[in-house]
């Protein structure tokens, strides 16, 4: 077999993601459907490690400060988060769901595992333990890194 073409194997990946979601996911879930993507990641990441102070957040997502004030102000004033002092650092503030955001949450995991479960469907138990690790690879080779990490 020949090497793939790297323009095929984008082409695929980008019909993957488009086709990912279904007329009906998006009328079930139409609050995931109007967040950007870095909306999307600070909610899940308030969810799952609200330890983390504000410049965790930048560190994380190599972001200016800006950026990250302007799409806090405006998942705060929909009610999908709140700033709160941080008890480790009284000086810091950190992340903590509003009810919207827990909502936001229920729904976000909910399709996700909906989507898992597609894309493991046409798949034998070994292909898709064969998927998931080399889905771990590309991940853990893309996903950005703290300088020097590489």
């Amino acid at each position: 077999m020949a090497n793939p073409d790297p323009l095929q194997v984008a082409q695929l990946w980008h019909e993957v993601l488009m086709y990912s979601s279904t007329p009906e996911e998006v009328a079930r879930y139409p609050e995931l459907m109007g967040r950007s993507p870095l909306e999307m990641r600070l909610l899940l990441m308030a969810g799952a490690a609200p330890h983390l102070l504000l410049r965790d957040y930048l560190a994380a997502l190599h972001i200016p400060k800006s950026t990250l004030t302007s799409a806090l102000n405006r998942l705060e004033g929909q009610g999908y988060l709140r700033r709160v002092i941080s008890p480790r650092d009284r000086r810091s503030f950190q992340l903590e769901l509003g009810e919207r955001g827990q909502a936001f949450l229920r729904s976000y995991l909910d399709y996700q595992r909906g989507m898992g479960e597609r894309i493991l469907g046409g798949l034998t138990p070994e292909e898709q333990r064969q998927l998931a690790a080399l889905l771990q690879k590309v991940a853990s080779y893309m996903l950005p890194r703290q300088e020097g990490a590489r």
